[in-house]
């Protein structure tokens, strides 16, 4: 069958702990687990996988040893019977001489667990949970394929494209100028079994070994790879199909058979095959690190068709959405000892006949036309979008800024041409990401087969891969990473300072708004190596956005009344990013005091006398708006208090006294208010106090408009001196006296301020 991307029931975990490249962390037990419950069935039925913690672990090997194949006594007797648990047995194998690291790495704690199928999987999962000792369990979710002389170079267009400039991988002047490959390079093919026997590619493949060290069936657990439906031979073939042998196809590092050059060697790891078993996928993973490999080829990976009915829903979406790396334990913890182990010994150090200290991980990013994957975005993997022959994004691919590279994955009648099952080939039937991956692994290969050797890292090669891209090469909005450019990865300065994009504001921006403004400002980017280059907000404020053109917008009713400081941040292709902070404050829309006209208080001579104040001209709006205002007194015996349509308030007068006369402004649903002294004068006296028969405090008034000092001295009637302050004092500000300790009967208070004497009298109860 030839398709662009199919479907066969593998694994993909869910969530609950979390692994370390170094070391398994234990879950957190207030972690949420997730557990869904939907209209449609994600899982894999009859099995999971758990994790144990070390105590756990020791008892299920001794009971394991002890012949019992589901650990009764380590697990329970009652959960087993409820369950129908089958059998228990390590995700990874036991691993002879790389056991140590593997025990180090915690992999020895992971366990599937196989149960009957008629039990729910979320049932299942919920009771193992409740055992002590396990510290995670996972369902399992589906997964998908990806998809010189030679005969067939022609139509190779993706290695030599004649009639589209630049739509190739440039891998003609690196098998000129540098190599074609070279064969202690292994690429791990983990995929459908691959056709050992093809006559175009069985020289540069590792052999089925009887030991188990070489080209692995892990659906049925022998060292005997079966193709089916040449999806595995396809990928094979891409990245090592024997070049220059006047034989179908070439490959990207297939050396030149002419020369009696070998290219690099690919180890078929088979987890696909055509009868839907479950493969033992993570075991996989991890034999091409503890057998040679230091190159991952992965062209298989999840889909947001979680059922597979080849409609994707809103409600599928959710739950695909919702898992990341951390959600896939096994996963994560395999691909770590991967990218960690491969190519060297159980302490980390490279092996003396290895080309690279360390592994890559290369995976196809999806057919789905999507924006997330919640494998293939773990940024420690090279994730793979795919190109038509014309340069442009392939309909299918998947695209975000999760991806790292793009590579010719044909569209449309233009696929990829490479070996089949039989001695056969093809073909522009065959499209997708899957084709675009191994493009990726097999310039890798060659980077591995030239600089290899001590000292050479998979940090290394993978900064090749990802510097040596051509940047900002696809139109577009849907970005699928830097082209894969062969020659640009040979020659690319490593040296060179990754230049950082620039960035400034489209004139001078804004930095205060009104309460109901909004606004755009404009961003100026570029970039010095002319990369792509795409913005991000960082701003813990409401009402703060980037829209499409990449201008900030800022809507200040969202804002709220205050400062609100956020920072645009630019990064390009090769994640250099350069910041732009900036603060913006929003002004409350309330009405403010006109201070040019707002008086320091009001004053009026006496009990009868009437005035009119415009109080309409002492308020101001920022913006114009209409303005209401009301009046009253703290003291309202004072006087009475009227306000007229025109803005203007009538004051009459009542009894002598201070008080403060409180204005309230309205406007857009703002208030601003004003407290102003008020002072009603005792008519006659320059000076005047009250209440006159008083009983705790008499107030004093002065007849300054300014602050003078006053000397004040209380005398009883005798004239003897009862008490004596010196303050600062004004009409407004009234002097309080206290009377306490005083006796009933009357008093005097002599004021001298101003160059002026008077005398006041007042009588105490």
């Amino acid at each position: 069958m030839k398709a662009r991307f199919w479907r066969f029931s593998v694994l993909l975990q869910s969530v609950i702990i979390c692994l370390s490249a170094c070391s398994v962390k234990e879950a957190d037990p207030s972690a949420p687990e997730k557990i869904i419950e939907k209209s449609f069935n994600p899982f894999v039925p009859g099995r999971v996988t758990v994790q144990f913690d070390e105590q756990m672990t020791a008892r299920v090997e001794e009971a394991l040893a002890q012949g019992d194949g589901v650990a009764t006594k380590a697990l329970g007797s009652d959960v087993l019977q409820e369950l129908g648990i089958e059998s228990l047995r390590r995700v990874f194998p036991y691993a002879g001489e790389y056991e140590p690291r593997t025990r180090k790495e915690g992999l020895h704690r992971f366990y599937y667990v196989i149960f009957d199928q008629s039990v729910p999987v979320t049932k299942a999962a919920g009771d193992l949970r409740d055992i002590p000792g396990i510290v995670g369990v996972t369902p399992q979710l589906p997964i998908r394929k990806r998809a010189f002389n030679d005969p067939y170079f022609s139509q190779q267009w993706h290695l030599a494209n004649t009639r589209y400039q630049d739509c190739d991988i440039n891998v003609q002047k690196v098998w000129d100028q540098f190599t074609v490959g070279k064969n202690n390079v292994i690429v791990s093919v983990v995929d459908e079994g691959v056709n050992m026997s093809h006559e175009d590619l069985a020289a540069n493949l590792i052999p089925c070994l009887e030991d188990g060290s070489g080209s692995y069936n892990f659906n049925n657990d022998t060292p005997t790879v079966v193709p089916t439906q040449g999806h595995g031979s396809h990928v094979a073939g891409v990245i090592a199909a024997v070049s220059n042998n006047g034989k179908g196809v070439s490959g990207v590092a297939g050396g030149d058979a002419e020369k009696g050059i070998g290219g690099v060697k690919v180890m078929s790891c088979q987890i696909f095959d055509l009868y839907g078993a479950e493969p033992d996928i993570f075991q996989a993973i991890k034999h091409g690190a503890d057998h040679g490999a230091v190159i991952l080829n992965c062209s298989w990976g999840f889909s947001p068709d979680m059922d597979g009915d080849g409609f994707t829903t809103d409600e599928e979406i959710e739950v695909y959405c919702s898992y990341t790396i951390e959600d896939l334990p096994e996963y994560k913890a395999a691909l770590d000892y991967f990218i960690k182990y491969a190519g060297c010994d159980n302490d980390g150090n490279q092996l003396p006949d290895s080309p690279m200290k360390g592994g890559v991980a290369i995976f196809a990013s999806g057919n789905d036309n999507f924006d997330y994957d919640p494998l293939v975005s773990y940024d420690k993997l090279i994730a793979v979008g795919a190109f038509g022959a014309t340069g442009n994004k392939a309909s299918y691919s998947n695209y975000g800024e999760w991806l790292d590279i793009a590579a010719p994955g044909g569209d449309g009648k233009q696929g990829i041409w490479s070996t089949l099952l039989g001695n056969s080939y093809g073909g522009n039937d065959w499209v997708g990401t899957s084709m675009a991956c191994p493009h990726v692994s097999g310039v890798a290969a060659l980077l591995v087969s030239y600089f290899g050797g001590p000292g050479f890292t998979a940090e290394e090669c993978r900064a090749r891969l990802l510097r040596g891209a051509v940047p900002n090469f696809f139109p577009g909005s849907k970005y699928i990473g830097k082209k894969l450019d062969a020659y640009g990865a040979f020659t690319v300065d490593l040296n060179a300072p990754v230049l950082p994009p620039e960035i400034s504001w489209e004139g001078t921006p804004v930095s205060e708004l009104y309460y109901n403004q909004t606004v755009e400002l404009g961003v100026v980017v570029s970039d010095p190596g002319g990369q792509r280059v795409r913005l991000e907000l960082v701003s813990d404020a409401a009402g703060i956005s980037l829209t499409e053109e990449n201008k900030v917008r800022l809507e200040a009713p969202a804002m709220g009344i205050g400062k609100n400081t956020f920072t645009v941040v630019a990064i390009n292709e090769d994640k250099a990013r350069t910041e732009l902070t900036h603060t913006v404050t929003v002004l409350s829309n309330s009405p403010s005091a006109a201070s040019e006209n707002m008086p320091a208080g009001v004053v009026l001579d006496g009990p009868g006398v009437q005035v009119t104040l415009p109080v309409s001209t002492w308020f101001k709006d920022i913006e114009g708006d209409e303005i209401s205002i009301s009046a009253s007194l703290l003291h309202p015996e004072l006087a009475s208090l009227s306000m007229a349509g025109d803005g203007t308030l009538s004051v009459s007068a009542a009894i002598p006294g201070v008080s403060n006369l409180i204005l309230s402004a309205e406007s857009g649903g703002q208030t601003y208010d004003v407290s102003l002294p008020f002072v009603v004068k005792n008519p006659g006296l320059e000076s005047f106090l009250y209440p006159v028969s008083a009983i705790k405090t008499v107030s004093v008034v002065v007849d300054a408009l300014e602050p003078v000092d006053v000397n004040l001295a209380v005398r009883s009637s005798s004239g003897a001196l009862v008490k004596k302050v010196n303050v600062q004092a004004d009409v407004f500000h009234a002097i309080t006296v206290s009377l306490d300790g005083m006796a009933p009967g009357p008093y005097t208070i002599v004021l001298e301020y101003s160059g002026r004497k008077q005398v006041l009298h007042f009588n105490k109860q």
